[in-house]
């Protein structure tokens, strides 16, 4: 049985985000920075990360980050950019890893976008639809 689950986790097995976490903040106009472990599976081949907000059931892209990225390969592992101008500055932005064919997408956990100046608001929303504590707005360029 042991050996079962663990084929059953293999098999399952994919890129994993790992930053940001919830306590990141990125200022705007300075380096916003992404990071996964790679897919042992060999699928995500091709993967597009894009930035996102909105309430869990239904998230919003902001922006496309990268796309065509070899999430199997074990370098790179992150990726650094120009973090962009939004509104609002708040802690509700993530970011959306998808992979057409793959079991996609996956996300990181929400992070802080900040004005240049450090300034920042609190997520319009402080709970989901659901119920669920997890602040939550909706965010554009």
């Amino acid at each position: 049985a042991l050996v079962l689950s663990a084929l059953l986790l293999l098999a399952r097995a994919a890129l994993t985000p790992t930053g940001p976490g919830p306590t990141d903040t990125f200022r705007a106009g300075s380096s916003c920075s992404i990071s996964w472990t790679p897919d042992p599976t060999g699928e995500w081949t091709n993967v597009t990360i894009q930035l996102m907000s909105g309430q869990n059931m239904a998230m919003l892209p902001v922006l496309t980050v990268l796309t065509a990225l070899d999430g199997t390969s074990a370098a790179p592992t992150s990726y650094s950019y120009l973090c962009p101008e939004v509104e609002p500055y708040s802690a509700i932005y993530f970011y959306e890893f998808s992979q057409p064919g793959a079991d996609s997408p996956v996300w990181t956990s929400r992070f802080t976008i900040a004005a240049p100046d450090g300034t920042t608001v609190p997520p319009e929303y402080p709970t989901q639809p659901s119920g669920d504590a997890i602040p939550w707005g909706t965010g554009q360029l």
